[in-house]
């Protein structure tokens, strides 16, 4: 049985831990082996559920495990040669041990070595569901763009640095007292890039992944929601569904007349919007849904009828077209504003800048000589026309 990968995120404070732990409840309520791993470095994990939890997995029920990850235990474990060779690196130049400890981790890494983690379980067929209950949107997209930001660097400059390396390892010794990086700094590198490469595979695997994105019906929680799945579709990752959260009933009385109203405009935009992948409303409950009785009660009033197993949308962010003498590269982008998009192509790849993320895409052999013509929206997708 392959591995099913669910990853939980959202604007913080709409009950994102809470929907993760309802479904992982779920899971593992019918029979499945299912492990939650929190990376959100402020952990709430361990209320939803009702158990103490730490960075080793722990059974909580049956069938059921989790685990809240250590940014410090997850460096120790998967790169402690490239770390030390960088803390080194920085105490021969005048900083003290504990700041050159701090610098030494690289920027997006204590994000990215949550992945690493969940490498090791599916290798291992440990588990049958995972479920992420990810950080906030903004460090969610770090985290999932941090894998293929450290491929570019892997292929642009490793190779070169690597070689250089070795060529004047010996030569700098007499005259320089900075420590160059020996053959295990780099095997480390190597071995983190190559889990890293697997983790990507791995989350971008529509089969296996589905990212679902957490909201509540109000207007900055739902812009930040289409903020991220546009993000999510740049860098094509597999997104079936979004969970609306904490909707007032219509028994709540006059004095939340105006915030039902309200919430109902919000809730049609979001049916209007993601008019592809499944739409699921949550109702604001009585009482908190912590301890797993209450978690299992709130996941079945959440997906109703449907199987939270179940792959809800399939589609395919990015596609590459030739059709009557055209190539076109198409990329689903349904929120993106035309005017904070810049796109060009570098030496056989097309790069896509839009607002603070950037996304390099390797072309197709046939795409790999041509060069940005024309650009337009039709139908939440950006159709870039190369010649």
């Amino acid at each position: 049985m392959t591995t099913r990968i669910m990853l939980f995120t959202g604007k913080g404070g709409v009950g994102k831990t809470s929907v993760a732990a309802a479904t992982a409840a779920m899971m593992a309520s019918r029979g499945l082996k299912t492990l939650i791993m929190s990376t959100d470095p402020a952990h709430s994990l361990a209320d939803a559920v009702g158990a103490r939890i730490g960075p080793v997995t722990k059974k909580i029920g049956e069938n059921f495990y989790a685990q809240e990850v250590s940014v410090l235990e997850a460096i120790s474990s998967h790169w402690d040669e490239l770390k030390g060779y960088l803390t080194g690196l920085f105490q021969s130049q005048g900083l003290d041990p504990v700041s050159a400890e701090e610098i030494a981790t690289l920027p997006g890494f204590d994000e990215a070595s949550h992945l690493l983690y969940l490498n090791e379980y599916v290798e291992a067929g440990e588990y049958d569901v995972i479920v992420l209950d990810s950080a906030p949107t903004g460090e969610a997209l770090k985290l999932l763009s941090f894998p293929e930001a450290m491929s570019w660097y892997m292929e642009k400059f490793f190779p070169i640095s690597r070689k250089t390396a070795k060529i004047i390892r010996p030569m700098a010794k007499p005259f320089f007292n900075l420590p160059l990086p020996d053959d295990s700094v780099f095997r480390s590198m190597e071995t983190l890039y190559n889990n890293l490469s697997k983790v990507r595979g791995l989350l971008l695997d529509p089969e296996m992944t589905s990212i679902r994105l957490i909201c509540n019906p109000d207007r900055m929680s739902v812009n930040e929601t289409k903020r991220a799945y546009t993000y999510l579709m740049l860098y094509e990752y597999p997104v079936d569904g979004v969970i609306v959260n904490k909707i007032y009933r219509e028994n709540t009385g006059p004095f939340f007349e105006k915030w039902r109203k309200s919430q109902d405009e919000i809730i049609k935009e979001i049916e209007d919007s993601f008019g592809d992948v499944k739409i699921f409303k949550s109702y604001l409950t009585e009482e908190e849904p912590t301890g797993l009785e209450r978690l299992i009660d709130f996941g079945r009033r959440i997906y109703g009828d449907d199987d939270p197993y179940d792959i809800f949308y399939s589609g395919r962010p990015v596609e590459y077209i030739r059709e009557n003498g055209e190539s076109i590269v198409k990329i689903k982008l349904p929120f993106a504003d035309k005017e904070n998009l810049n796109l060009f192509n570098k030496g056989g790849e097309l790069v896509i800048e839009m607002d603070n993320w950037r996304r390099v895409f390797y072309l197709p052999q046939t795409f790999s000589d041509k060069s940005p013509e024309s650009a337009e929206f039709i139908n939440q997708h950006l159709l870039i026309k190369m010649s």
